[in-house]
């Protein structure tokens, strides 16, 4: 008997197909078929005498395994992912190797599951792990600790700047009178303080000071260079020092023009807040770029 079918009107979606369609859909022999089939991942009902597969039950089970693959279609696992994560993908969000993601789960006795054999870690227990430490970062969060980092220092750049040893600054951050200055964050399990809170401790007290080797071993030096230097500028410029041709600024001259310790120049260079420019042991300051500097920080408010 035909079935008639009036024109224009939407045909109805399947419901059932056959084993030999969802076999070849997966890519399986006849054998691999019918022993999926007997597994029962999805509904299936006899029709008229032959095996059918419920299309809707069996999208369900596709969605929620990764261990089939449609030969042409859309990934496996697609609800699975949502809820839970194999160890490689969790080896790619944190961009670590596999042996140490087993050793993650294994130390930390992260909850795990099974799915078709293969070991899978729920979310849940994933994140609850993750925001419970610092040492593991996904990609994503490393690009934020990036700019983190550039606005800190680490114990080691906080002891040299000093000229300090490392216990010494261990002592400062357990200190009571010096903690309160200085703001810690934690980047990767490592402690670190912020550049702001440390310009903050060096203005709130006098017992350590920033410490610049090269302007200590160089003073005498650089003093001497830059009187020569001057005065061979002033003859080219007709003896006249209101025509600024000195292009440059010694330590002590820029300290001068910004009413500050040579030191607190030394801190602006090392920690990259200006430029400079060094030719052997001698350092140079461009003076347009340093003014222009100061007046953007005077803009600002920043004494």
């Amino acid at each position: 008997m035909a079935v008639i079918q009036r024109v224009g009107s939407p045909a109805k979606p399947r419901k059932w197909m056959s084993v030999h369609e969802m076999g070849d859909m997966l890519g399986l022999k006849k054998t691999d078929r019918y022993w999926l089939v007997h597994k029962n991942y999805f509904r299936t009902e006899t029709l008229l005498g032959k095996m059918r597969v419920e299309i809707a039950s069996f999208e369900k089970w596709y969605a929620n395994q990764d261990w089939y693959h449609k030969v042409n279609g859309e990934a496996p696992g697609k609800e699975l992912r949502l809820r839970s994560y194999s160890p490689k993908e969790i080896q790619e969000m944190l961009g670590t190797d596999n042996a140490t993601v087993y050793e993650i789960l294994k130390k930390n006795n992260i909850e795990t599951v099974t799915v078709n054999e293969r070991l899978r870690v729920p979310t849940d227990a994933f994140w609850d792990w993750y925001h419970s430490q610092s040492r593991y970062r996904t990609q994503e969060d490393r690009k934020k600790d990036a700019a983190a980092e550039a606005a800190s220092l680490s114990m080691p750049e906080m002891a040299r700047l000093l000229d300090v040893p490392r216990s010494t600054v261990y002592g400062i951050l357990s200190s009571k009178k010096y903690a309160p200055l200085l703001d810690v964050i934690v980047i990767a399990g490592r402690r670190r303080v912020t550049r702001e809170s440390f310009e903050r401790f060096l203005q709130a007290q006098d017992t350590y000071e920033l410490f610049n080797f090269e302007y200590e071993e160089l003073e005498l030096e650089e003093k001497r260079e830059y009187e020569n230097y001057k005065r061979r500028c002033l003859v080219e410029a007709d003896h006249s020092q209101e025509k600024k041709c000195l292009e440059y600024l010694t330590v002590p001259e820029a300290a001068e023009l910004a009413g500050v310790e040579p030191a607190t120049i030394a801190y602006w260079y090392t920690t990259g807040k200006i430029s400079v420019r060094k030719t052997g042991k001698i350092i140079r300051i461009p003076r347009e770029a340093f003014e222009q500097w100061l007046l953007k920080r005077k803009e600002k408010g920043v004494v």
